[in-house]
């Protein structure tokens, strides 16, 4: 229930801003019609579940299943935007547009862009991208994750369901409101608002930077809770910086310990710490459940500050054999060589997982190993509630 309050999150397949603007710059100067009809062809083209089409490739599909227009119009979709928009794909970009009015008819018949679509394309941060993301929710995504973070997505979709519940009428069912969430954290996320490790979100310093420029209901919460968020940034990184030191420097039989446990966490079962000598290089072995089958995994724990080289993965997968295992990973305090990298997932060789210093970290903090989370509770006015009781009072 909306209660008559302004609506907003109306955009469905929500889009990211870079794949907007050069939609923009081609649709405008085209008539209305040959972007509708173009989708309207592509339309009939979508196959089905059971014969699903492949459009991975508009170099390809563009000539093959398209004329005339149609043609010509996806080619320059797809080439003017650097080859980053597929013309398939662009039902969220028409909607924004359209639901914003980022292009106007003109008098000869065709699209023009608005001077807010003009401020879009030219300003980022600007004064329409700042109206569209207070409009479609972003502002407010962005401040749940910067009152959450580090956060998976399930850890604010409560907040941001009451927030729909209260704004948003379109959106209601279950999947919706994941994919409402979904896409506009990767539009943050695109925009470098806010960052990922592993799946847990945080905001970033442009990010708290952009709350501190907007202002607006969503986004204030005083000087004292904006610099709560960078106190918050700044004890997450000293945190980060501790545990890196603790694992570089931590005895290696403990230190395998700690995979051990890390792997529990994980869901992996049967883990078990290898013998000290004449493991072959593999310090863990483990069942992991893939759908309905259970596989055996072993894992070597690197605790160093050198960069893992291609030797120490062949060494690992040579091993494999001994454990009746199909695949590995390394789990290092330090980084992986480009060769180390590219040799991970070689065709026709069995997987190697790669786990970096960083990406160790990300886990160990997703999994509550080795940090402790505090929840400060600040009270904030609600002005919301005012409103409406002298609105009932009326």
């Amino acid at each position: 229930m909306t209660n008559g309050t302004e609506q907003r999150v109306r955009v469905p397949w929500f889009p990211r801003y870079h794949r907007v603007r050069p939609l923009l710059q081609v649709w405008s100067g085209r008539p209305k019609n040959q972007i509708t009809g173009l989708q309207a062809t592509l339309g009939k083209l979508r196959g089905t579940p059971q014969k699903p089409v492949d459009w991975t490739d508009p170099d390809t599909w563009i000539f093959e299943r398209l004329s005339g227009d149609d043609q010509d119009l996806a080619w320059a979709i797809w080439t003017k935007s650097g080859k980053t928009v597929n013309p398939r794909y662009t039902d969220g970009q028409w909607h924004l547009i359209q639901k914003y009015e980022l292009l106007e008819d003109a008098t000869d018949g065709n699209l023009r862009l608005t001077r807010d679509g003009q401020n879009f394309i030219n300003h980022e941060r600007g004064k329409t991208e700042s109206f569209l993301d207070e409009q479609e929710g972003l502002i407010k995504l962005l401040t749940l994750v910067a009152n959450n973070g580090p956060t998976r997505p399930s850890g604010i979709l409560e907040e941001w369901t009451e927030y729909l519940n209260r704004y948003s009428s379109p959106f209601s069912s279950p999947s919706t409101l994941r994919d409402t969430l979904g896409r506009r954290l990767r539009n943050l996320l695109d925009r470098g608002l806010v960052d990922r490790k592993s799946a847990m979100y945080s905001v970033t310093d442009l990010g708290l930077e952009y709350l501190r420029q907007v202002g607006t209901e969503e986004a204030l919460g005083g000087d004292e809770k904006q610099e709560l968020w960078s106190l918050a940034k700044k004890q997450e990184t000293l945190v980060r910086e501790s545990l890196r030191d603790l694992l570089i420097n931590m005895d290696a039989f403990a230190f395998e310990h700690l995979v051990k446990r890390l792997l529990e966490e994980m869901g992996y079962q049967n883990v078990e710490v290898t013998p000290s000598s004449g493991d072959g290089g593999v310090d863990v072995i483990a069942d992991i459940e893939l759908g309905i089958t259970s596989v055996r995994e072993v894992v070597q724990a690197k605790r160093h500050r050198r960069t893992i080289q291609r030797k120490e993965l062949d060494a690992l997968r040579g091993s494999l054999h001994r454990f009746n295992a199909v695949r590995g990973t390394i789990i290092a305090t330090s980084q992986f060589a480009k060769g180390t990298k590219e040799a991970a997932f070689e065709s026709g060789a069995a997987p190697i997982t790669l786990i970096d210093g960083d990406k160790l970290i990300d886990l160990l903090i997703e999994h509550d190993i080795g940090v402790r989370k505090q929840t400060l509770k600040v009270l904030t006015i609600d002005h919301e509630a005012f409103t409406a009781a002298l609105a009932e009072e009326a």
